[in-house]
């Protein structure tokens, strides 16, 4: 009975403890759903504060069955209470400005109605990027100064940047664009992932002296953010125009004698039609008469004041003349501008058909010995009054008539009106007619008193014409300039021509390395310098000018290329003389080695014959070669070899035998054998010398071939090992 309480109580104990185990392993609580020990969530970093992240997949349920907490305090995350959600408290940021660019936070689960420890579940929220932000410009808003004669397609400003704070990828790549303005024609982007400017429209100090572009950098998100600001051009002057007169003619009176003329109707001035460089003016007088005019008048190069130095001859005070004023740049003798002054005689002075006034657009009309000189510019208009001629001496209330004689070319291009003004008809042409000679009769009504003078008229070539380039841009390549057996070198030819026929031309070169070439007055290129660090391209300005009045000008591009083995023929014939060197020394550094070796070679092959000859033995010792023993040597006491290199030893000869024979082996005991008789004296220095030189090495041999004997006399005893006997031997 006993037996069977005892058996009832073990077997309910025994079910109790399985109940308990099998509940114990069907409790999952806190353990990840599909398996798993971490977390990973993702947030894009313009979430709200109080968004939700996500929900953990945690086994139980939240408030009944299981707790969940954070370890972390303070977390830009949050739990749900009740809940398994993950609620944002911060604001996030992929860039990490405004808030954490990625959470870590650990999520401690807690069983409920179990002592055991809760679970660490680790959660990783990755913050991923969306285009919240701007490109910024770095150093804006930008300005430049730029001169008009720039050339298009000049690269005008580098380094334009603006840096977007997203992630690399497309919300961080900017892109360059020129907004539409008034002058966003004169610029462009060179491409529009590069912050570089390029002029593609040539602009005029005169017409324009500083503009403003609106740029705008953006992303390329969908839709893209973006910004703006400016670039400001300031435009520098440059010489390319000539001074310039108020007026196209002046009008004076001539006096009887020295003194200033008046000027009407205003002084005469001219100034630089460059208002940035408003350059000083000169003035001077062009004689057009020899020197006649500079002889009777003089004007003050700064004012312009005309002084009449002497009073005038008879036959030229009752004439008008013509003076040509010419205002030069003083920093720019090329550039000047041309203007007349008529002066008129005196009133009362003037004869029958004398100039009263002349009023053409350059020059003027002179008369000498009763002929009429007129000149006129080519580009003079219909109807310009060229001369007024006076009356045929009648009376005031006759009228007198004018008509041109003897030219019909003359009448074709010339009129004469009633008050006798002498008019342009047609258009000059200085190419077909430089001057024209004819003669103007004067006639009273009824054909009384008829009078005739002749006409002169000189056409002045007027500038009608820009140089022009045959082509817009010209290139040429130096084949091998480094090489040029001789200087100057031709490169190529810039074409140019002028319509004008009686112009010249004359060129300029402008840019960095424009003093290394010249070009001649046919075009021709010259290279006159060389250099080592010449560029593989070397871009000029070629200017081209006429020698009218106004002169112009034209510009073009030119590029001189260098082919790319004659660009590097500097830099390889460096690495040829480095690896030149390089082997030059490998080869000097070699031949030391080998000396050094053949040296220490000799050396000690020198001290392996002092020891193999050192190494006898004595009594029952094994001769040496030849059978020498050289037991001589090892017992010798060193009073005993004194006496044997200075010859007292009995048996001298015999002594220094056995000496060279201990000393130098066997091979030295040949020579002496051989050489002896003949020389025995010097045998006897070379034997004593050698004694010198292996005297310490027998010392310290000595020791070690007494040790090696006395082995030996146990070796044949019986008393040693045999290997470690033979071993010795062949050592020494």
């Amino acid at each position: 009975m006993v037996l069977k309480c005892t058996l009832s109580v073990l077997f309910c104990s025994l079910m109790l403890t399985v109940g308990t185990i099998h509940a114990q392993l069907l409790d999952n609580r806190c353990y990840l759903d599909g398996g798993g020990s971490a977390v990973n969530f993702f947030a894009n970093e313009d979430i709200t504060v109080g968004a939700v992240v996500g929900s953990l997949r945690v086994l139980g349920d939240p408030g009944k069955d299981i707790v969940l907490t954070l370890r972390e305090k303070d977390s830009p995350v949050y739990i749900a209470p009740g809940t398994k959600d993950l609620i944002v408290a911060k604001p996030l940021d992929k860039e990490g400005l405004i808030g954490p660019s990625a959470v870590f936070v650990n999520v401690i689960c807690e069983r409920k109605f179990s002592d055991e420890a809760g679970i660490i579940i680790p959660v990783n929220i990755r913050v991923t990027d969306v285009n919240d932000n701007a490109p910024m410009w770095i150093g804006a808003p930008y300005k430049l100064n730029l001169s008009e004669v720039t050339v298009i397609g000049t690269r005008i400003l580098q380094g334009i940047r603006a840096h977007d704070l997203d992630q690399p990828g497309p919300y961080s790549t900017v892109e360059y664009q020129t907004l539409p303005g008034p002058y966003s024609d004169f610029v462009a982007f060179v491409t529009p992932l590069e912050g570089t400017l390029v002029l593609k429209k040539y602009i005029d100090y005169e017409t324009v002296q500083n503009f403003t572009v609106k740029i705008r950098a953006q992303d390329q998100g969908k839709p893209p953010k973006y910004s703006d600001t400016y670039v400001t051009i300031r435009v520098l002057d440059s010489d390319d125009q000539n001074p310039k007169f108020d007026r196209d003619v002046y009008y004076g009176q001539l006096l009887a004698g020295p003194g200033d003329v008046s000027i009407t109707p205003e002084t005469i001035r001219a100034e630089d039609q460059d208002r940035g460089i408003r350059a000083d003016i000169r003035y001077s007088i062009v004689s057009s008469n020899g020197s006649e005019d500079e002889l009777n008048f003089e004007i003050h190069p700064t004012t312009g004041t005309i002084r009449q130095r002497r009073a005038l001859p008879p036959a030229q005070a009752h004439h008008s003349r013509t003076i040509v004023v010419k205002a030069t740049q003083v920093d720019n003798p090329d550039r000047y501008a041309l203007t007349t002054v008529i002066l008129a005689p005196p009133k009362g002075s003037e004869t029958s058909l004398s100039a009263m006034s002349v009023q053409p657009p350059v020059g003027g009309a002179e008369f000498v010995r009763g002929t009429f000189y007129v000149t006129v510019r080519e580009d003079a208009v219909p109807g310009t009054k060229v001369s007024q001629l006076a009356g045929g001496g009648g009376r005031a209330d006759e009228p007198v008539r004018y008509r041109i004689a003897g030219s019909p070319l003359a009448q074709e291009q010339f009129r004469v009106g009633p008050g006798g003004e002498l008019m342009l008809a047609k258009s000059l042409n200085y190419r077909r007619t430089s001057q024209y000679t004819f003669a103007i009769e004067s006639s009273l009504p009824g054909g009384e008193r008829n009078t005739s003078t002749t006409v002169v008229v000189d056409v002045l070539p007027a500038n009608m014409w820009e140089p022009r380039f045959r082509k817009p841009f010209y290139s040429f390549a130096i084949e091998n300039p480094l090489h040029a057996q001789q200087l100057p070198m031709l490169v190529g030819r810039i074409e140019a021509a002028d319509g004008d026929r009686t112009d010249e031309l004359s060129f300029v070169l402008k840019g960095n390395y424009s003093n290394l070439f010249r070009v001649d007055p046919y075009g021709n290129l010259w290279l006159v310098s060389n250099r080592t660090d010449l560029p593989l391209a070397m871009r000029l300005l070629a200017t081209v000018t006429d020698s009218g009045t106004p002169q112009k000008s034209a510009t073009v591009p030119v590029v001189v290329k260098l082919k790319p083995e004659t660009a590097s023929l500097t830099s390889n014939l460096l690495v040829v003389n480095i690896v030149v060197a390089c082997v030059l020394g490998v080869l000097l550094l070699g031949g030391l080695v080998r000396c050094a070796y053949r040296r220490r070679k000799r050396k000690v092959s020198s001290a392996d014959q002092i020891g193999g000859h050192g190494a006898g033995g004595h009594g029952a010792i094994p001769p040496l070669k030849h059978g020498v023993d050289s037991s001589r040597f090892l017992l010798q006491r060193p009073d005993q070899r004194m006496l044997e290199r200075t010859g007292m030893h009995a048996g001298g000869r015999l002594a220094a035998d056995c000496a060279a024979s201990s000393t130098l082996g066997s091979d030295n005991q040949d020579f002496l054998e051989h050489e002896g008789a003949e020389n025995p004296r010097r045998t006897q220095i070379h034997n004593t010398r050698a004694l010198d030189r292996e005297e310490l090495a027998g010392q310290n041999l000595n020791h070690l071939l007494l040790q090696w004997q006395e082995k030996y006399d146990e070796k044949n005893n019986g008393t040693e090992d045999m290997s470690i006997d033979d071993k010795l031997i062949v050592y020494f």
